[in-house]
């Protein structure tokens, strides 16, 4: 009897197949959307706040930052297992700056699955779009309706859960909390 042999998946072969699976489904749907004139009109107001408070990005747009931050918020909030959270630590500003030393596939999932969880995601709890404008416990209650959901929703839970939290604790500023002492290299600097 032959059998087949299936290749080894690691996890980053896992995670980037995912991310660009889930990058082109999310973004097919709402490329319309995207490039409508409606849409520009209808974002035109939020648009320019979101301007104001948005750093010097170097891969996201202004409203893919503002749904990541939001999500690294409600994933990583102030006063959770430690008192800072993602916005405290500037989470989000962090990932914009690695994302384009990511594999492009992966860097383009990421974006897809932002703009799924902004304008898709919601719906799934009953909420309307978007999602970086809802509260803190409306964008939980998302999260927790992606999780129930299943299939591509739940694997874009997973990996911005995934990507926050990775990032997250590796900032320096987390280590006193987890009890590590940072890089063995560093310790003669100090």
């Amino acid at each position: 009897m032959n059998t087949i042999q299936v290749p080894e998946m690691t996890r980053r072969v896992f995670l980037n197949r995912t991310l660009q699976a889930l990058g082109a489904a999310a973004a097919m749907p709402l490329a319309s959307y995207a490039t409508g004139a409606d849409s520009a009109q209808a974002g035109a107001p939020a648009e320019s706040a979101s301007k104001a408070a948005t750093p010097a990005l170097k891969f996201l747009t202004p409203e893919q930052f503002a749904t990541l931050e939001a999500m690294s918020d409600t994933i990583i909030p102030q006063g959770g297992t430690f008192a800072p959270g993602a916005r405290d630590l500037g989470l989000a500003a962090r990932v914009d700056a690695y994302l384009p030393k990511f594999d492009p596939a992966v860097a383009l999932g990421i974006r897809g699955a932002l703009v799924f969880v902004e304008q898709q995601a919601p719906a799934l709890a009953g909420k309307g779009a978007p999602f970086s404008a809802l509260s803190e416990d409306d964008r939980t209650a998302v999260c927790n309706a992606m999780l129930r959901a299943g299939g591509m929703p739940t694997s874009i839970l997973l990996a911005m859960k995934w990507i926050s939290t990775s990032f997250f604790y590796t900032m320096d500023a987390t280590w006193k909390f987890t009890g590590y002492d940072g890089p063995m290299l560093l310790e003669e600097s100090r």
